[in-house]
């Protein structure tokens, strides 16, 4: 796109309910609708730095940023959420909203937090969880929640305790990107690659 977004780097792209392109980079959130719109912190967004996004049921949607906590934005207005309100961290690199409408939020490392509508709690490596750096979060069909960790490898959460995959168990490597669950129920799990080595991607966990 040319224009405001030329020669900067993207790092999250989304695309809402009514078709609209949403842009998070390190300048602020731009909506191209075909025109763009760039909103920053100036008009309520909790940091520049954008690294993911995600619309809910309602139709709201929920940006992370890094250095800025998570912020929900309801089409008029901006609320943030950031450690003073429960959250692990300010540092957000995922977020997830689960089958029952729970939205899960993955920090650079203060561990996953869960929100509920009204409150926010948080799991960390003292709770059970792989590492406090969640990268990725999917569901599966049986209704558990997958974490992609960084440098704890993948963990499974039933909704009372963790399961962690690591390389132990035949994971490429402990350094998880992202998850995803195949047709057959599969689990597949993406993986650091050190320079000049082969594999990446590891499966499966049903």
């Amino acid at each position: 796109i040319q224009g405001d977004l030329e020669h900067i780097y993207v790092y999250s792209l989304f695309q809402d309910q009514e078709g609209f392109l949403w842009f998070g980079n390190d300048l602020g959130l731009s909506r191209y609708q075909p025109l763009c719109t760039t909103y920053t912190t100036e008009d309520g967004l909790g940091h520049n730095s954008i690294r993911a996004m995600l619309q809910d049921r309602q139709g709201d949607l929920w940006i992370a940023t890094f250095g800025g906590g998570v912020t929900r934005y309801d089409g008029k207005s901006f609320t943030t959420f950031t450690t003073d309100d429960g959250l692990g961290g300010n540092d957000v690199r995922s977020i997830f909203q689960d089958r029952d409408g729970v939205v899960w939020i993955g920090t650079v490392n203060g561990g996953v937090s869960r929100y509920d509508g009204k409150t926010l709690t948080t799991f960390t490596t003292d709770d059970g969880l792989a590492s406090n750096g969640v990268l990725s979060i999917i569901q599966d069909r049986e209704g558990d929640l997958w974490f992609a960790t960084s440098g704890g490898g993948a963990c499974r959460y039933d909704g009372k305790a963790f399961t962690t995959f690591t390389q132990a168990d035949g994971l490429t490597h402990n350094y998880a990107f992202s998850l995803m669950q195949d047709p057959d129920g599969a689990i597949w799990i993406r993986t650091f690659v050190p320079w000049g080595h082969a594999g990446g991607v590891s499966g499966s966990w049903g």
